[in-house]
């Protein structure tokens, strides 16, 4: 199947959710502190980290697996699929705004190379 602007769409949103969601559950780890599990402690370590963050990460991961589906019911998987590694790109530039982490040469590199990719693949 013939990837369309449709499909493009989709798939480009899902792949957003899922980095949106990798933000929230961030957030929400931020939020709780460091999450350890222990024998004995599970329960007491799960609440811990459910908290308004952590629910908005998994309804955003839900929602990137039901518009993923839609998208991949359109296009062929090996089109698609590349898409997914837009998640790091995504994730880049939101750890760079939103947690203000260090932005290096290599993970500039590695960003456009990734982009690359996705652009290589796409145009086959």
């Amino acid at each position: 199947m013939a990837a369309t602007a449709k499909s493009i769409s989709l798939i480009l949103i899902a792949v957003l959710f899922i980095a949106l969601g990798q933000v929230f559950w961030k957030l929400g780890t931020n939020k709780s502190g460091v999450v350890t599990f222990s024998a004995g402690h599970i329960m007491s370590s799960m609440s811990q980290m459910i908290n308004t963050w952590f629910i908005l990460g998994c309804l955003m991961l839900l929602a990137s697996s039901v518009v993923w589906v839609i998208a991949l019911s359109m296009v062929d998987l090996s089109v698609a699929f590349p898409f997914q590694s837009l998640a790091y790109v995504f994730i880049f530039f939101f750890s760079i705004f939103i947690f203000k982490e260090p932005v290096t040469l290599l993970k500039i590199v590695g960003t456009m190379l990734i982009i690359s990719g996705v652009i290589t693949v796409a145009k086959s």
